[in-house]
Order: structure tokens, then C-alpha cells, then sequence
């Protein structure tokens, strides 16, 4: 009944899987934007914390050459300035995995208003996607959680 008013083909189970697949698209793109992956202290007074392109609590060196707590936020000026290899695959990596969930998200939602945009094989192919891009989280986060110890 809902389905047939709204002007979309998917039935309930469709409609729960346009809702995860937001949810989980939102909620891996926000922990890839935020910089809370590891947290550690500088100079034993500073929390410091870490993502793969975005840091808070860092040191600078100032224009009189001495090192400057800075108490923000920040990104890296530029993609190399990610202080190593690993952490710059892990940006790549992880940036394609949340770039497909969202959208195969965005899509879901979109099915669930205009009729035919998901069909049998689309769903297949957005399904595929959604696998591959939590295959590729769980190897950088599984990763990433083996360096803490």
C-alpha cells in the first residue's frame, strides 16, 4: 500500500535496505571526516588526536624556528604532507569505500521515491558494492586496530 502511493517498486525489505544503507554511509563517512582514530598526549599535558587527513592538538614550527602546540583541528595542506605511506593508502582506501556507500545509499533513497530506479540487477550491483566497500573498512580498520595493540 505505502509502496504503490509513494511511486516506487520496492517493497519493505527494500525500503529497510535504502535506510541502512544510509545510515551505515553516514556513519563511515562521518568516522572517516573525524580525526579520533588514535589519541595519545604530547609533552604529557596535550591530548593529540590522530585520523588518516585530519588532526587536533599538533605541533608546528613557528616562524622563529620553536615548536607551537597548535589547539585545533586541521587537514593536511596536501595529500604527501600525510605523514606516511600507510596512512595515505588507508586515506585512499577508506575515501572509496564511504565514496561507494554513499552512493549506493543515495540511490536507495532514491528508489524509494521515484518508480524503476532499482531494479533486480541494480539492486545485485549496489549489493556487490556495498560488500566490496566493507571488505575494504574492515581491512583498513581491522589494520589500523592491530597498530594500537
Amino acid at each position: 500500500m505505502l509502496a504503490s502511493n509513494m511511486g516506487t517498486t520496492l517493497n519493505g525489505v527494500g525500503f529497510f535496505w535504502a535506510f541502512l544503507s544510509m545510515v551505515t554511509a553516514t556513519l563511515c563517512s562521518t568516522g572517516f571526516y573525524l580525526p579520533y582514530w588514535l589519541h595519545g598526549s604530547m609533552l604529557n599535558s596535550t591530548d593529540v588526536y590522530f585520523g588518516t587527513f585530519r588532526r587536533c592538538n599538533y605541533p608546528k614550527v613557528s616562524d622563529s624556528g620553536s615548536l607551537v602546540i597548535m589547539n585545533e583541528c586541521g587537514r593536511y595542506t596536501t595529500f604527501l604532507d600525510i605523514p606516511s605511506l600507510s596512512w595515505q593508502v588507508c586515506a585512499v582506501i577508506i575515501g572509496v569505500g564511504c565514496g561507494a556507500l554513499l552512493l549506493v545509499g543515495f540511490t536507495a533513497v532514491f528508489a524509494c521515491c521515484i518508480s524503476d530506479v532499482v531494479s533486480k540487477s541494480a539492486a545485485r550491483i549496489g549489493g556487490s558494492l556495498q560488500l566490496l566497500a566493507g571488505e575494504l573498512l574492515y581491512l583498513i580498520t581491522s589494520s589500523v586496530g592491530s597498530l594500537r595493540g
